[in-house]
């Protein structure tokens, strides 16, 4: 469902009918925040704080791009549940043939990485090692003075 979900995208009419119902939050978002809490009156006028710029402004922009993107999948994910036949599949972008890569050779696929073997004799040789002195500290008695 993952790969349909992101591998397809909405048929023709429904589309535009998705695209404005996501918006439409993101609206209300932008005018509550800049009108109803005073930010742009307080802009317009001079009286907004330097942190109000700096970190405010940023948030409420990236905030209605979060609202545009979570209402528009939720939506999207009730017409891949609910209405399959107006899904469209994308075309992949590139021809996939399932063939491997001549240039590298047959023997290249069929041996493994040299420096995964290398780390994993290092680290079976520091286990090891850390092993055999974990015994030699239990074996040893301890005396108290």
């Amino acid at each position: 469902m993952f790969c349909l979900f992101r591998n397809s995208k909405i048929a023709y009419p429904l589309n535009l009918w998705v695209l404005f119902i996501s918006i439409a939050p993101v609206f209300y978002w932008l005018y509550f925040t800049l009108v109803e809490k005073d930010f742009l009156h307080n802009f317009v006028n001079g009286k907004t704080l330097f942190v109000d710029l700096l970190l405010g402004l940023p948030v409420v922009l990236i905030f209605a791009v979060v609202i545009y993107a979570m209402v528009f999948w939720v939506l999207k994910l009730i017409v891949i549940l609910l209405w399959p036949s107006q899904i469209v599949p994308l075309k992949p972008l590139e021809p996939e043939d399932g063939e491997l890569d001549p240039e590298l050779g047959e023997d290249y696929w069929m041996k493994a990485p040299e420096s995964s073997e290398l780390l994993d004799e290092e680290q079976s040789q520091t286990a090891s090692e850390q092993d055999k002195k974990k015994t030699q500290a239990q074996d040893t008695p301890k005396t108290h003075d």
